[in-house]
């Protein structure tokens, strides 16, 4: 069946990169405040360890419910259509942001407020399980197949656009006020800017047509009537493979993060400043390399392309950490700089072999399940592993070995995965 290319390209990349950026920006956003903020306004009544509990719930609570918004965006993805799923779900992750912003404190409205936060960020997560799938699945669908990584890689972006947007935001709100302020008030405002993130969003999706592929589909009544269930009975062994390959650089990205690099090098006698350049300089060397590596994967191909940059990512983790006990802060900076080249590698291609892995008739639900199953497998998973290790044998060199291990794995099912059929028709 010919599938003609769509000219929606623009909006569609527009609309990944936005939508993805939104879902990180809220991320670090939600995991400040939850440190800082959330157990002054909504958990005083708590012990300080049954305050960090709580904090800890909530976000797991979230990310938790990622997986059942993947299963249910993918199905609407996939019934639907694609551009009512992206609607959906930057709605749906914006508004309970921006909502987070209105709450009431506990002193203002007692148990209700813990509560109705617990409520949002179960909302929040839901929506931000569609997200990325629905954004990776349109840039495929729309784009040329020699074309396709590069389109889809701007997704990817997402993670170091919201990081170094957050960052910005809270520190310019955070310079214009006093501690106390931010702490009773000023904090409301980053959440706010949510809301400004589902404006832009949905300017460029109210723009967006409906995919080639999903008009195809619905045109000839080929469009599955149990998306999920048939993804599981017929394309099982690609999904368990996108699992395994995307679990990597989610640990990577929860746990073995750049805060945890600028930890050492604090140690290690590095300045405020210089840190605080690394800061911002490390996002944006990450946005520039992204899409580079998208394109090279047109090229290159992208399990050779991300399997070489998973291999090097692990290796940077398993060596990284020796660099730095031995005390050489230049080429612990140097391997930080090669790090996260050999991540944006590893990183970029993904968006589009996730989407490509999977016949249009289940491509919604295959790439937000698959993405959120790893994401829950990789990253949730790994938060918890390396806290309990950190502790139990009082070193933080059980952040590279978990990352290593985790790497490994994926190495393990990029090589096994040539059922994950490259540049197939969309």
């Amino acid at each position: 069946m010919s599938i003609p290319v769509s000219g929606n390209v623009r909006p569609s990349v527009v609309v990944g990169l936005v939508g993805t950026t939104l879902v990180w920006y809220d991320f670090y956003l939600y995991v400040g405040a939850s440190a800082v903020v959330f157990h002054h306004q909504f958990f005083p009544y708590l012990s300080p360890f049954a305050e960090t509990l709580a904090a800890v719930g909530l976000y797991g609570a979230g990310l938790v419910a990622r997986p059942v918004g993947g299963v249910l965006f993918g199905r609407l993805g996939d019934r639907r259509g694609r551009r009512p799923a992206l609607v959906a779900t930057l709605l749906l992750t914006g508004t309970a942001t921006g909502l987070i912003a209105l709450l009431p404190s506990y002193a203002q409205a007692g148990l209700f407020a813990p509560l109705a936060l617990v409520a949002l960020r179960l909302l929040q997560g839901l929506g931000l399980g569609g997200a990325w799938g629905a954004a990776a699945v349109v840039a495929v669908e729309c784009s040329a197949p020699e074309r396709r990584g590069r389109a889809a890689s701007w997704a990817q972006i997402g993670a170091p656009a919201g990081n170094l947007l957050a960052f910005a935001v809270v520190s310019a709100v955070s310079a214009l006020l006093t501690p106390a302020q931010f702490v009773t008030w000023g904090w409301r405002l980053p959440f706010l800017v949510s809301a400004l993130l589902v404006l832009v969003g949905l300017w460029a999706r109210m723009r967006l047509e409906e995919t080639p592929v999903f008009r195809t589909l619905h045109a000839s009544g080929l469009q599955a009537r149990r998306p999920v269930a048939e993804l599981w009975q017929e394309h099982r062994g690609k999904l368990l493979s996108v699992v395994a390959i995307t679990a990597g650089a989610d640990v990577v990205l929860f746990t073995f993060s750049f805060s945890y690099v600028l930890t050492l090098l604090n140690a290690g006698g590095l300045s405020f400043s210089a840190m605080l350049v690394l800061a911002v300089l490390a996002p944006l060397a990450l946005i520039g390399l992204i899409p580079f590596f998208g394109a090279v994967s047109d090229r290159y191909g992208r399990r050779r392309v991300c399997l070489v940059g998973t291999v090097a990512t692990a290796v940077w983790a398993a060596v990284f950490f020796p660099l730095f006990v031995a005390g050489r802060l230049a080429v612990t900076m140097l391997a930080c700089v090669l790090g996260m080249a050999a991540f944006a590698a590893m990183y970029a291609p993904q968006a589009a072999l996730v989407a490509e892995a999977f016949p249009g008739r289940v491509r919604s639900s295959g790439a937000t399940v698959g993405y959120q199953l790893g994401g829950l497998f990789g990253g949730t998973l790994a938060v918890f592993c390396t806290s309990w290790a950190t502790h139990k044998f009082a070193t933080i060199a059980a952040v590279p070995v978990y990352a290593f291990v985790a790497l490994a794995v994926s190495a393990a099912a990029l090589l096994a995965s040539s059922r994950l059929v490259e540049g197939q028709p969309a």
